[in-house]
């Protein structure tokens, strides 16, 4: 039974090391276009880096935000964060356990309609998504992105 609550503490923290929500405007390695799922390195944001140096050749490559002007910790390694009243009533049905955390935050922003998923009209209400991109996103097909595929932090 020990040996059970380990691996799932173990699997919890890779799955939190390996997503995050990352600010807009950084020009973030990895992201969908929610700006979720981002690469990420002890825990900072990645992003694309493409100045021009001798040794590159004008090469874009993917550096940490850690030790930069701007440093960006990913959104899963901050505490969790008071919470939107609306949002504990509209979501503590189905996602009681993910309220406070960030990425749910971001994602109620987006279901415009506060069923607990983001279809494709409130996806182009809010950004410019093609139904290729919303595709990408919405792993299971069903017509409706759920907070797991938003950003695998809410799995």
């Amino acid at each position: 039974m020990k040996l059970l609550i380990v691996i799932l503490a173990i699997v919890t923290c890779l799955q939190l090391a390996n997503s995050c929500c990352c600010s807009i405007g950084l020009f973030n390695c990895g992201c969908n276009f929610f700006n979720c799922n981002c690469d990420t390195s002890n825990g900072y944001c990645m992003f694309k880096d493409d100045r021009e140096t001798q040794w590159t050749h004008y090469r874009v490559r993917c550096v940490s935000t850690q030790g930069r002007r701007v440093e960006e910790v990913c959104a899963a390694k901050r505490r969790k964060r008071s919470v939107d009243t609306r949002l504990m009533e509209d979501y503590k049905e189905k996602y009681g356990h993910l309220i406070g955390l960030p990425e749910l935050n971001l994602f109620y922003t987006f279901d415009t309609d506060k069923d607990g998923f983001i279809n494709i009209r409130e996806a182009r209400a809010s950004l410019n998504v093609t139904l290729d991109a919303f595709n990408e996103v919405d792993t299971d097909r069903d017509g409706f992105i759920q907070p797991a595929e938003f950003d695998s932090s809410l799995d």
